[in-house]
């Protein structure tokens, strides 16, 4: 697991992410902006960042709308953050209710699950 210095979701958590990935071999494809957010009723109102993802690299914090609302929990957060959850497989198995196009989710999912797994 990538080890953050700024809490999920922030925007020094945001410059952290762009900075990790902006040495990766681009996936064509691969882009969209998700609002990520942690609570139960997370929405384009209260999320706590929207994310632009290009080619599989974040490009930054964004005020564009968002393709893909993704909500957590605390939990998930936390256990995404010790590495013990795979953002895809919760997806999969419908532990994560996104609301959006798929796309940008797989996009998002690709981008955090490589974070997860030591970027």
């Amino acid at each position: 697991m990538a080890a953050f210095g700024a809490d999920p979701f922030g925007s020094e958590w945001v410059e952290e992410v762009v900075a990790l990935s902006a040495g990766r071999e681009p996936i064509p494809g691969m882009t969209g902006v998700v609002a990520l957010g942690i609570g139960s009723k997370v929405d384009t109102t209260n999320a706590h960042v929207f994310l632009s993802i290009t080619d599989g690299i974040a490009d930054g914090s964004t005020s564009n709308t968002p393709d893909v609302t993704l909500p957590f929990t605390k939990r998930q957060v936390e256990r995404w953050l010790e590495g013990e959850l795979v953002l895809t497989e919760a997806y999969m198995k419908g532990d994560i209710k996104p609301v959006g196009a798929s796309g940008p989710l797989f996009a998002a999912l690709e981008l955090l699950d490589w974070l997860a797994s030591g970027a």
